[in-house]
């Protein structure tokens, strides 16, 4: 079983109006007459910034609610087998078993921020997530969320059973807190630019004490769970184990060389067992857009950023070959 805590980004900033823009993203010109749109002002309306108000506070907290009280069970307890611990406003924590952990991450980032469905259940529409039939527990009306740019850092920890609890809980606090929360990120001169924080801390502690530590930006958890989702047609830890080992010791962060992609893809090309073009192209387009981050958060905190070293990479591709271990362990125990 896994643990998830989960934690809004920039919360303050939402309640404070910080993160609210200019009327002009607000108000929908087309919908007005021409007669509205000479009054003298309203061009310098749409230039300013909306202010916070009692409706916009409102909304905030319908949001918060509809995550919390409506969507966090819905996605935990109904589309995955797991249950919510806690969910109130922006936090939430939940167990769930290893199985259903990527979509599980994914569904949950989406339903913050009202991207797209991973599952098609719901239609994304102005910030509004639409169920697109009756579901179970859910009330059949368009469920607020935060919008666009929301973004939300995890702690994630996969514990033996054999650890005590307060230790699991204290490694808990400690992914979220003091690693996902503190991944930078780029400037705003980068292309694309990613914000800070965002960040996914996974922890593996196994029974002898030891344990395993990855840290990845949550906009490229989609990038990754395009690969590894392949697991069940082919063996990928193997390759991963290699990559891991590999790929530091022959290839350094770059801005346009990309020579971590490309050693990656020397390797590939030598393997006995060749993958089947969609699988290497996603793995190389995860690994590529890891460098991209990481060398852009490099410019932005400085050449010692956390999560950005090309160790970090391999605990990534490390904790990537743990997970489809397991996975294919499971999927023996089926057969």
């Amino acid at each position: 079983w896994v643990i998830v805590l989960a934690d809004g980004d920039g919360m303050g900033k939402y309640v404070s109006g910080a993160k609210l823009k200019e009327y002009k993203h607000y108000i929908l010109t087309d919908q007005l007459d021409q007669t509205s749109q000479q009054v003298e002002g309203f061009n310098e309306l749409l230039e300013t910034k909306k202010r916070m108000g009692p409706a916009t506070h409102v909304g905030l907290n319908r949001a918060l609610l509809d995550f919390s009280n409506r969507l966090v069970p819905y996605i935990t307890e109904k589309r995955f087998c797991g249950k919510v611990v806690y969910s109130g406003g922006d936090d939430v924590m939940a167990v769930l078993p290893l199985e259903d952990l990527p979509e599980f991450l994914r569904s949950l980032r989406a339903a913050w921020c009202g991207a797209e469905d991973p599952q098609q259940e719901f239609d994304p529409n102005g910030g509004y997530w639409y169920p697109n039939q009756a579901l179970e527990g859910l009330p059949d009306r368009a469920h607020f969320t935060m919008g666009e740019g929301a973004t939300m850092s995890m702690g994630i920890v996969i514990a033996h059973k054999s650890l005590p609890l307060p230790t699991v809980l204290d490694n808990l606090w400690t992914a979220e807190k003091d690693r996902a929360k503190k991944l930078p990120g780029t400037r705003q001169d980068a292309n694309p630019s990613i914000p800070p924080k965002d960040g996914l801390c996974f922890r593996v502690i196994y029974g002898s004490g030891n344990s395993l530590e990855a840290l990845m930006k949550g906009h490229l958890l989609d990038y990754w769970w395009k690969f590894i989702q392949h697991y069940q047609d082919i063996d990928l830890s193997p390759l991963l184990y290699r990559l891991a080992e590999d790929l530091p010791k022959h290839a350094c962060v770059t801005e346009c060389d990309r020579l971590l992609t490309q050693a990656a893809e020397v390797i590939l090309n030598r393997r006995d067992e060749t993958l089947s073009d969609q699988v290497k192209h996603a793995l190389l387009d995860w690994i590529n857009q890891w460098e991209h981050w990481a060398f852009n958060a490099r410019k932005a905190a400085g050449e010692n950023a956390l999560g950005t070293q090309e160790k970090d990479l391999a605990m990534l591709l490390k904790f990537s070959a743990f997970w489809v271990d397991k996975m294919v362990q499971r999927e023996e125990w089926r057969e």
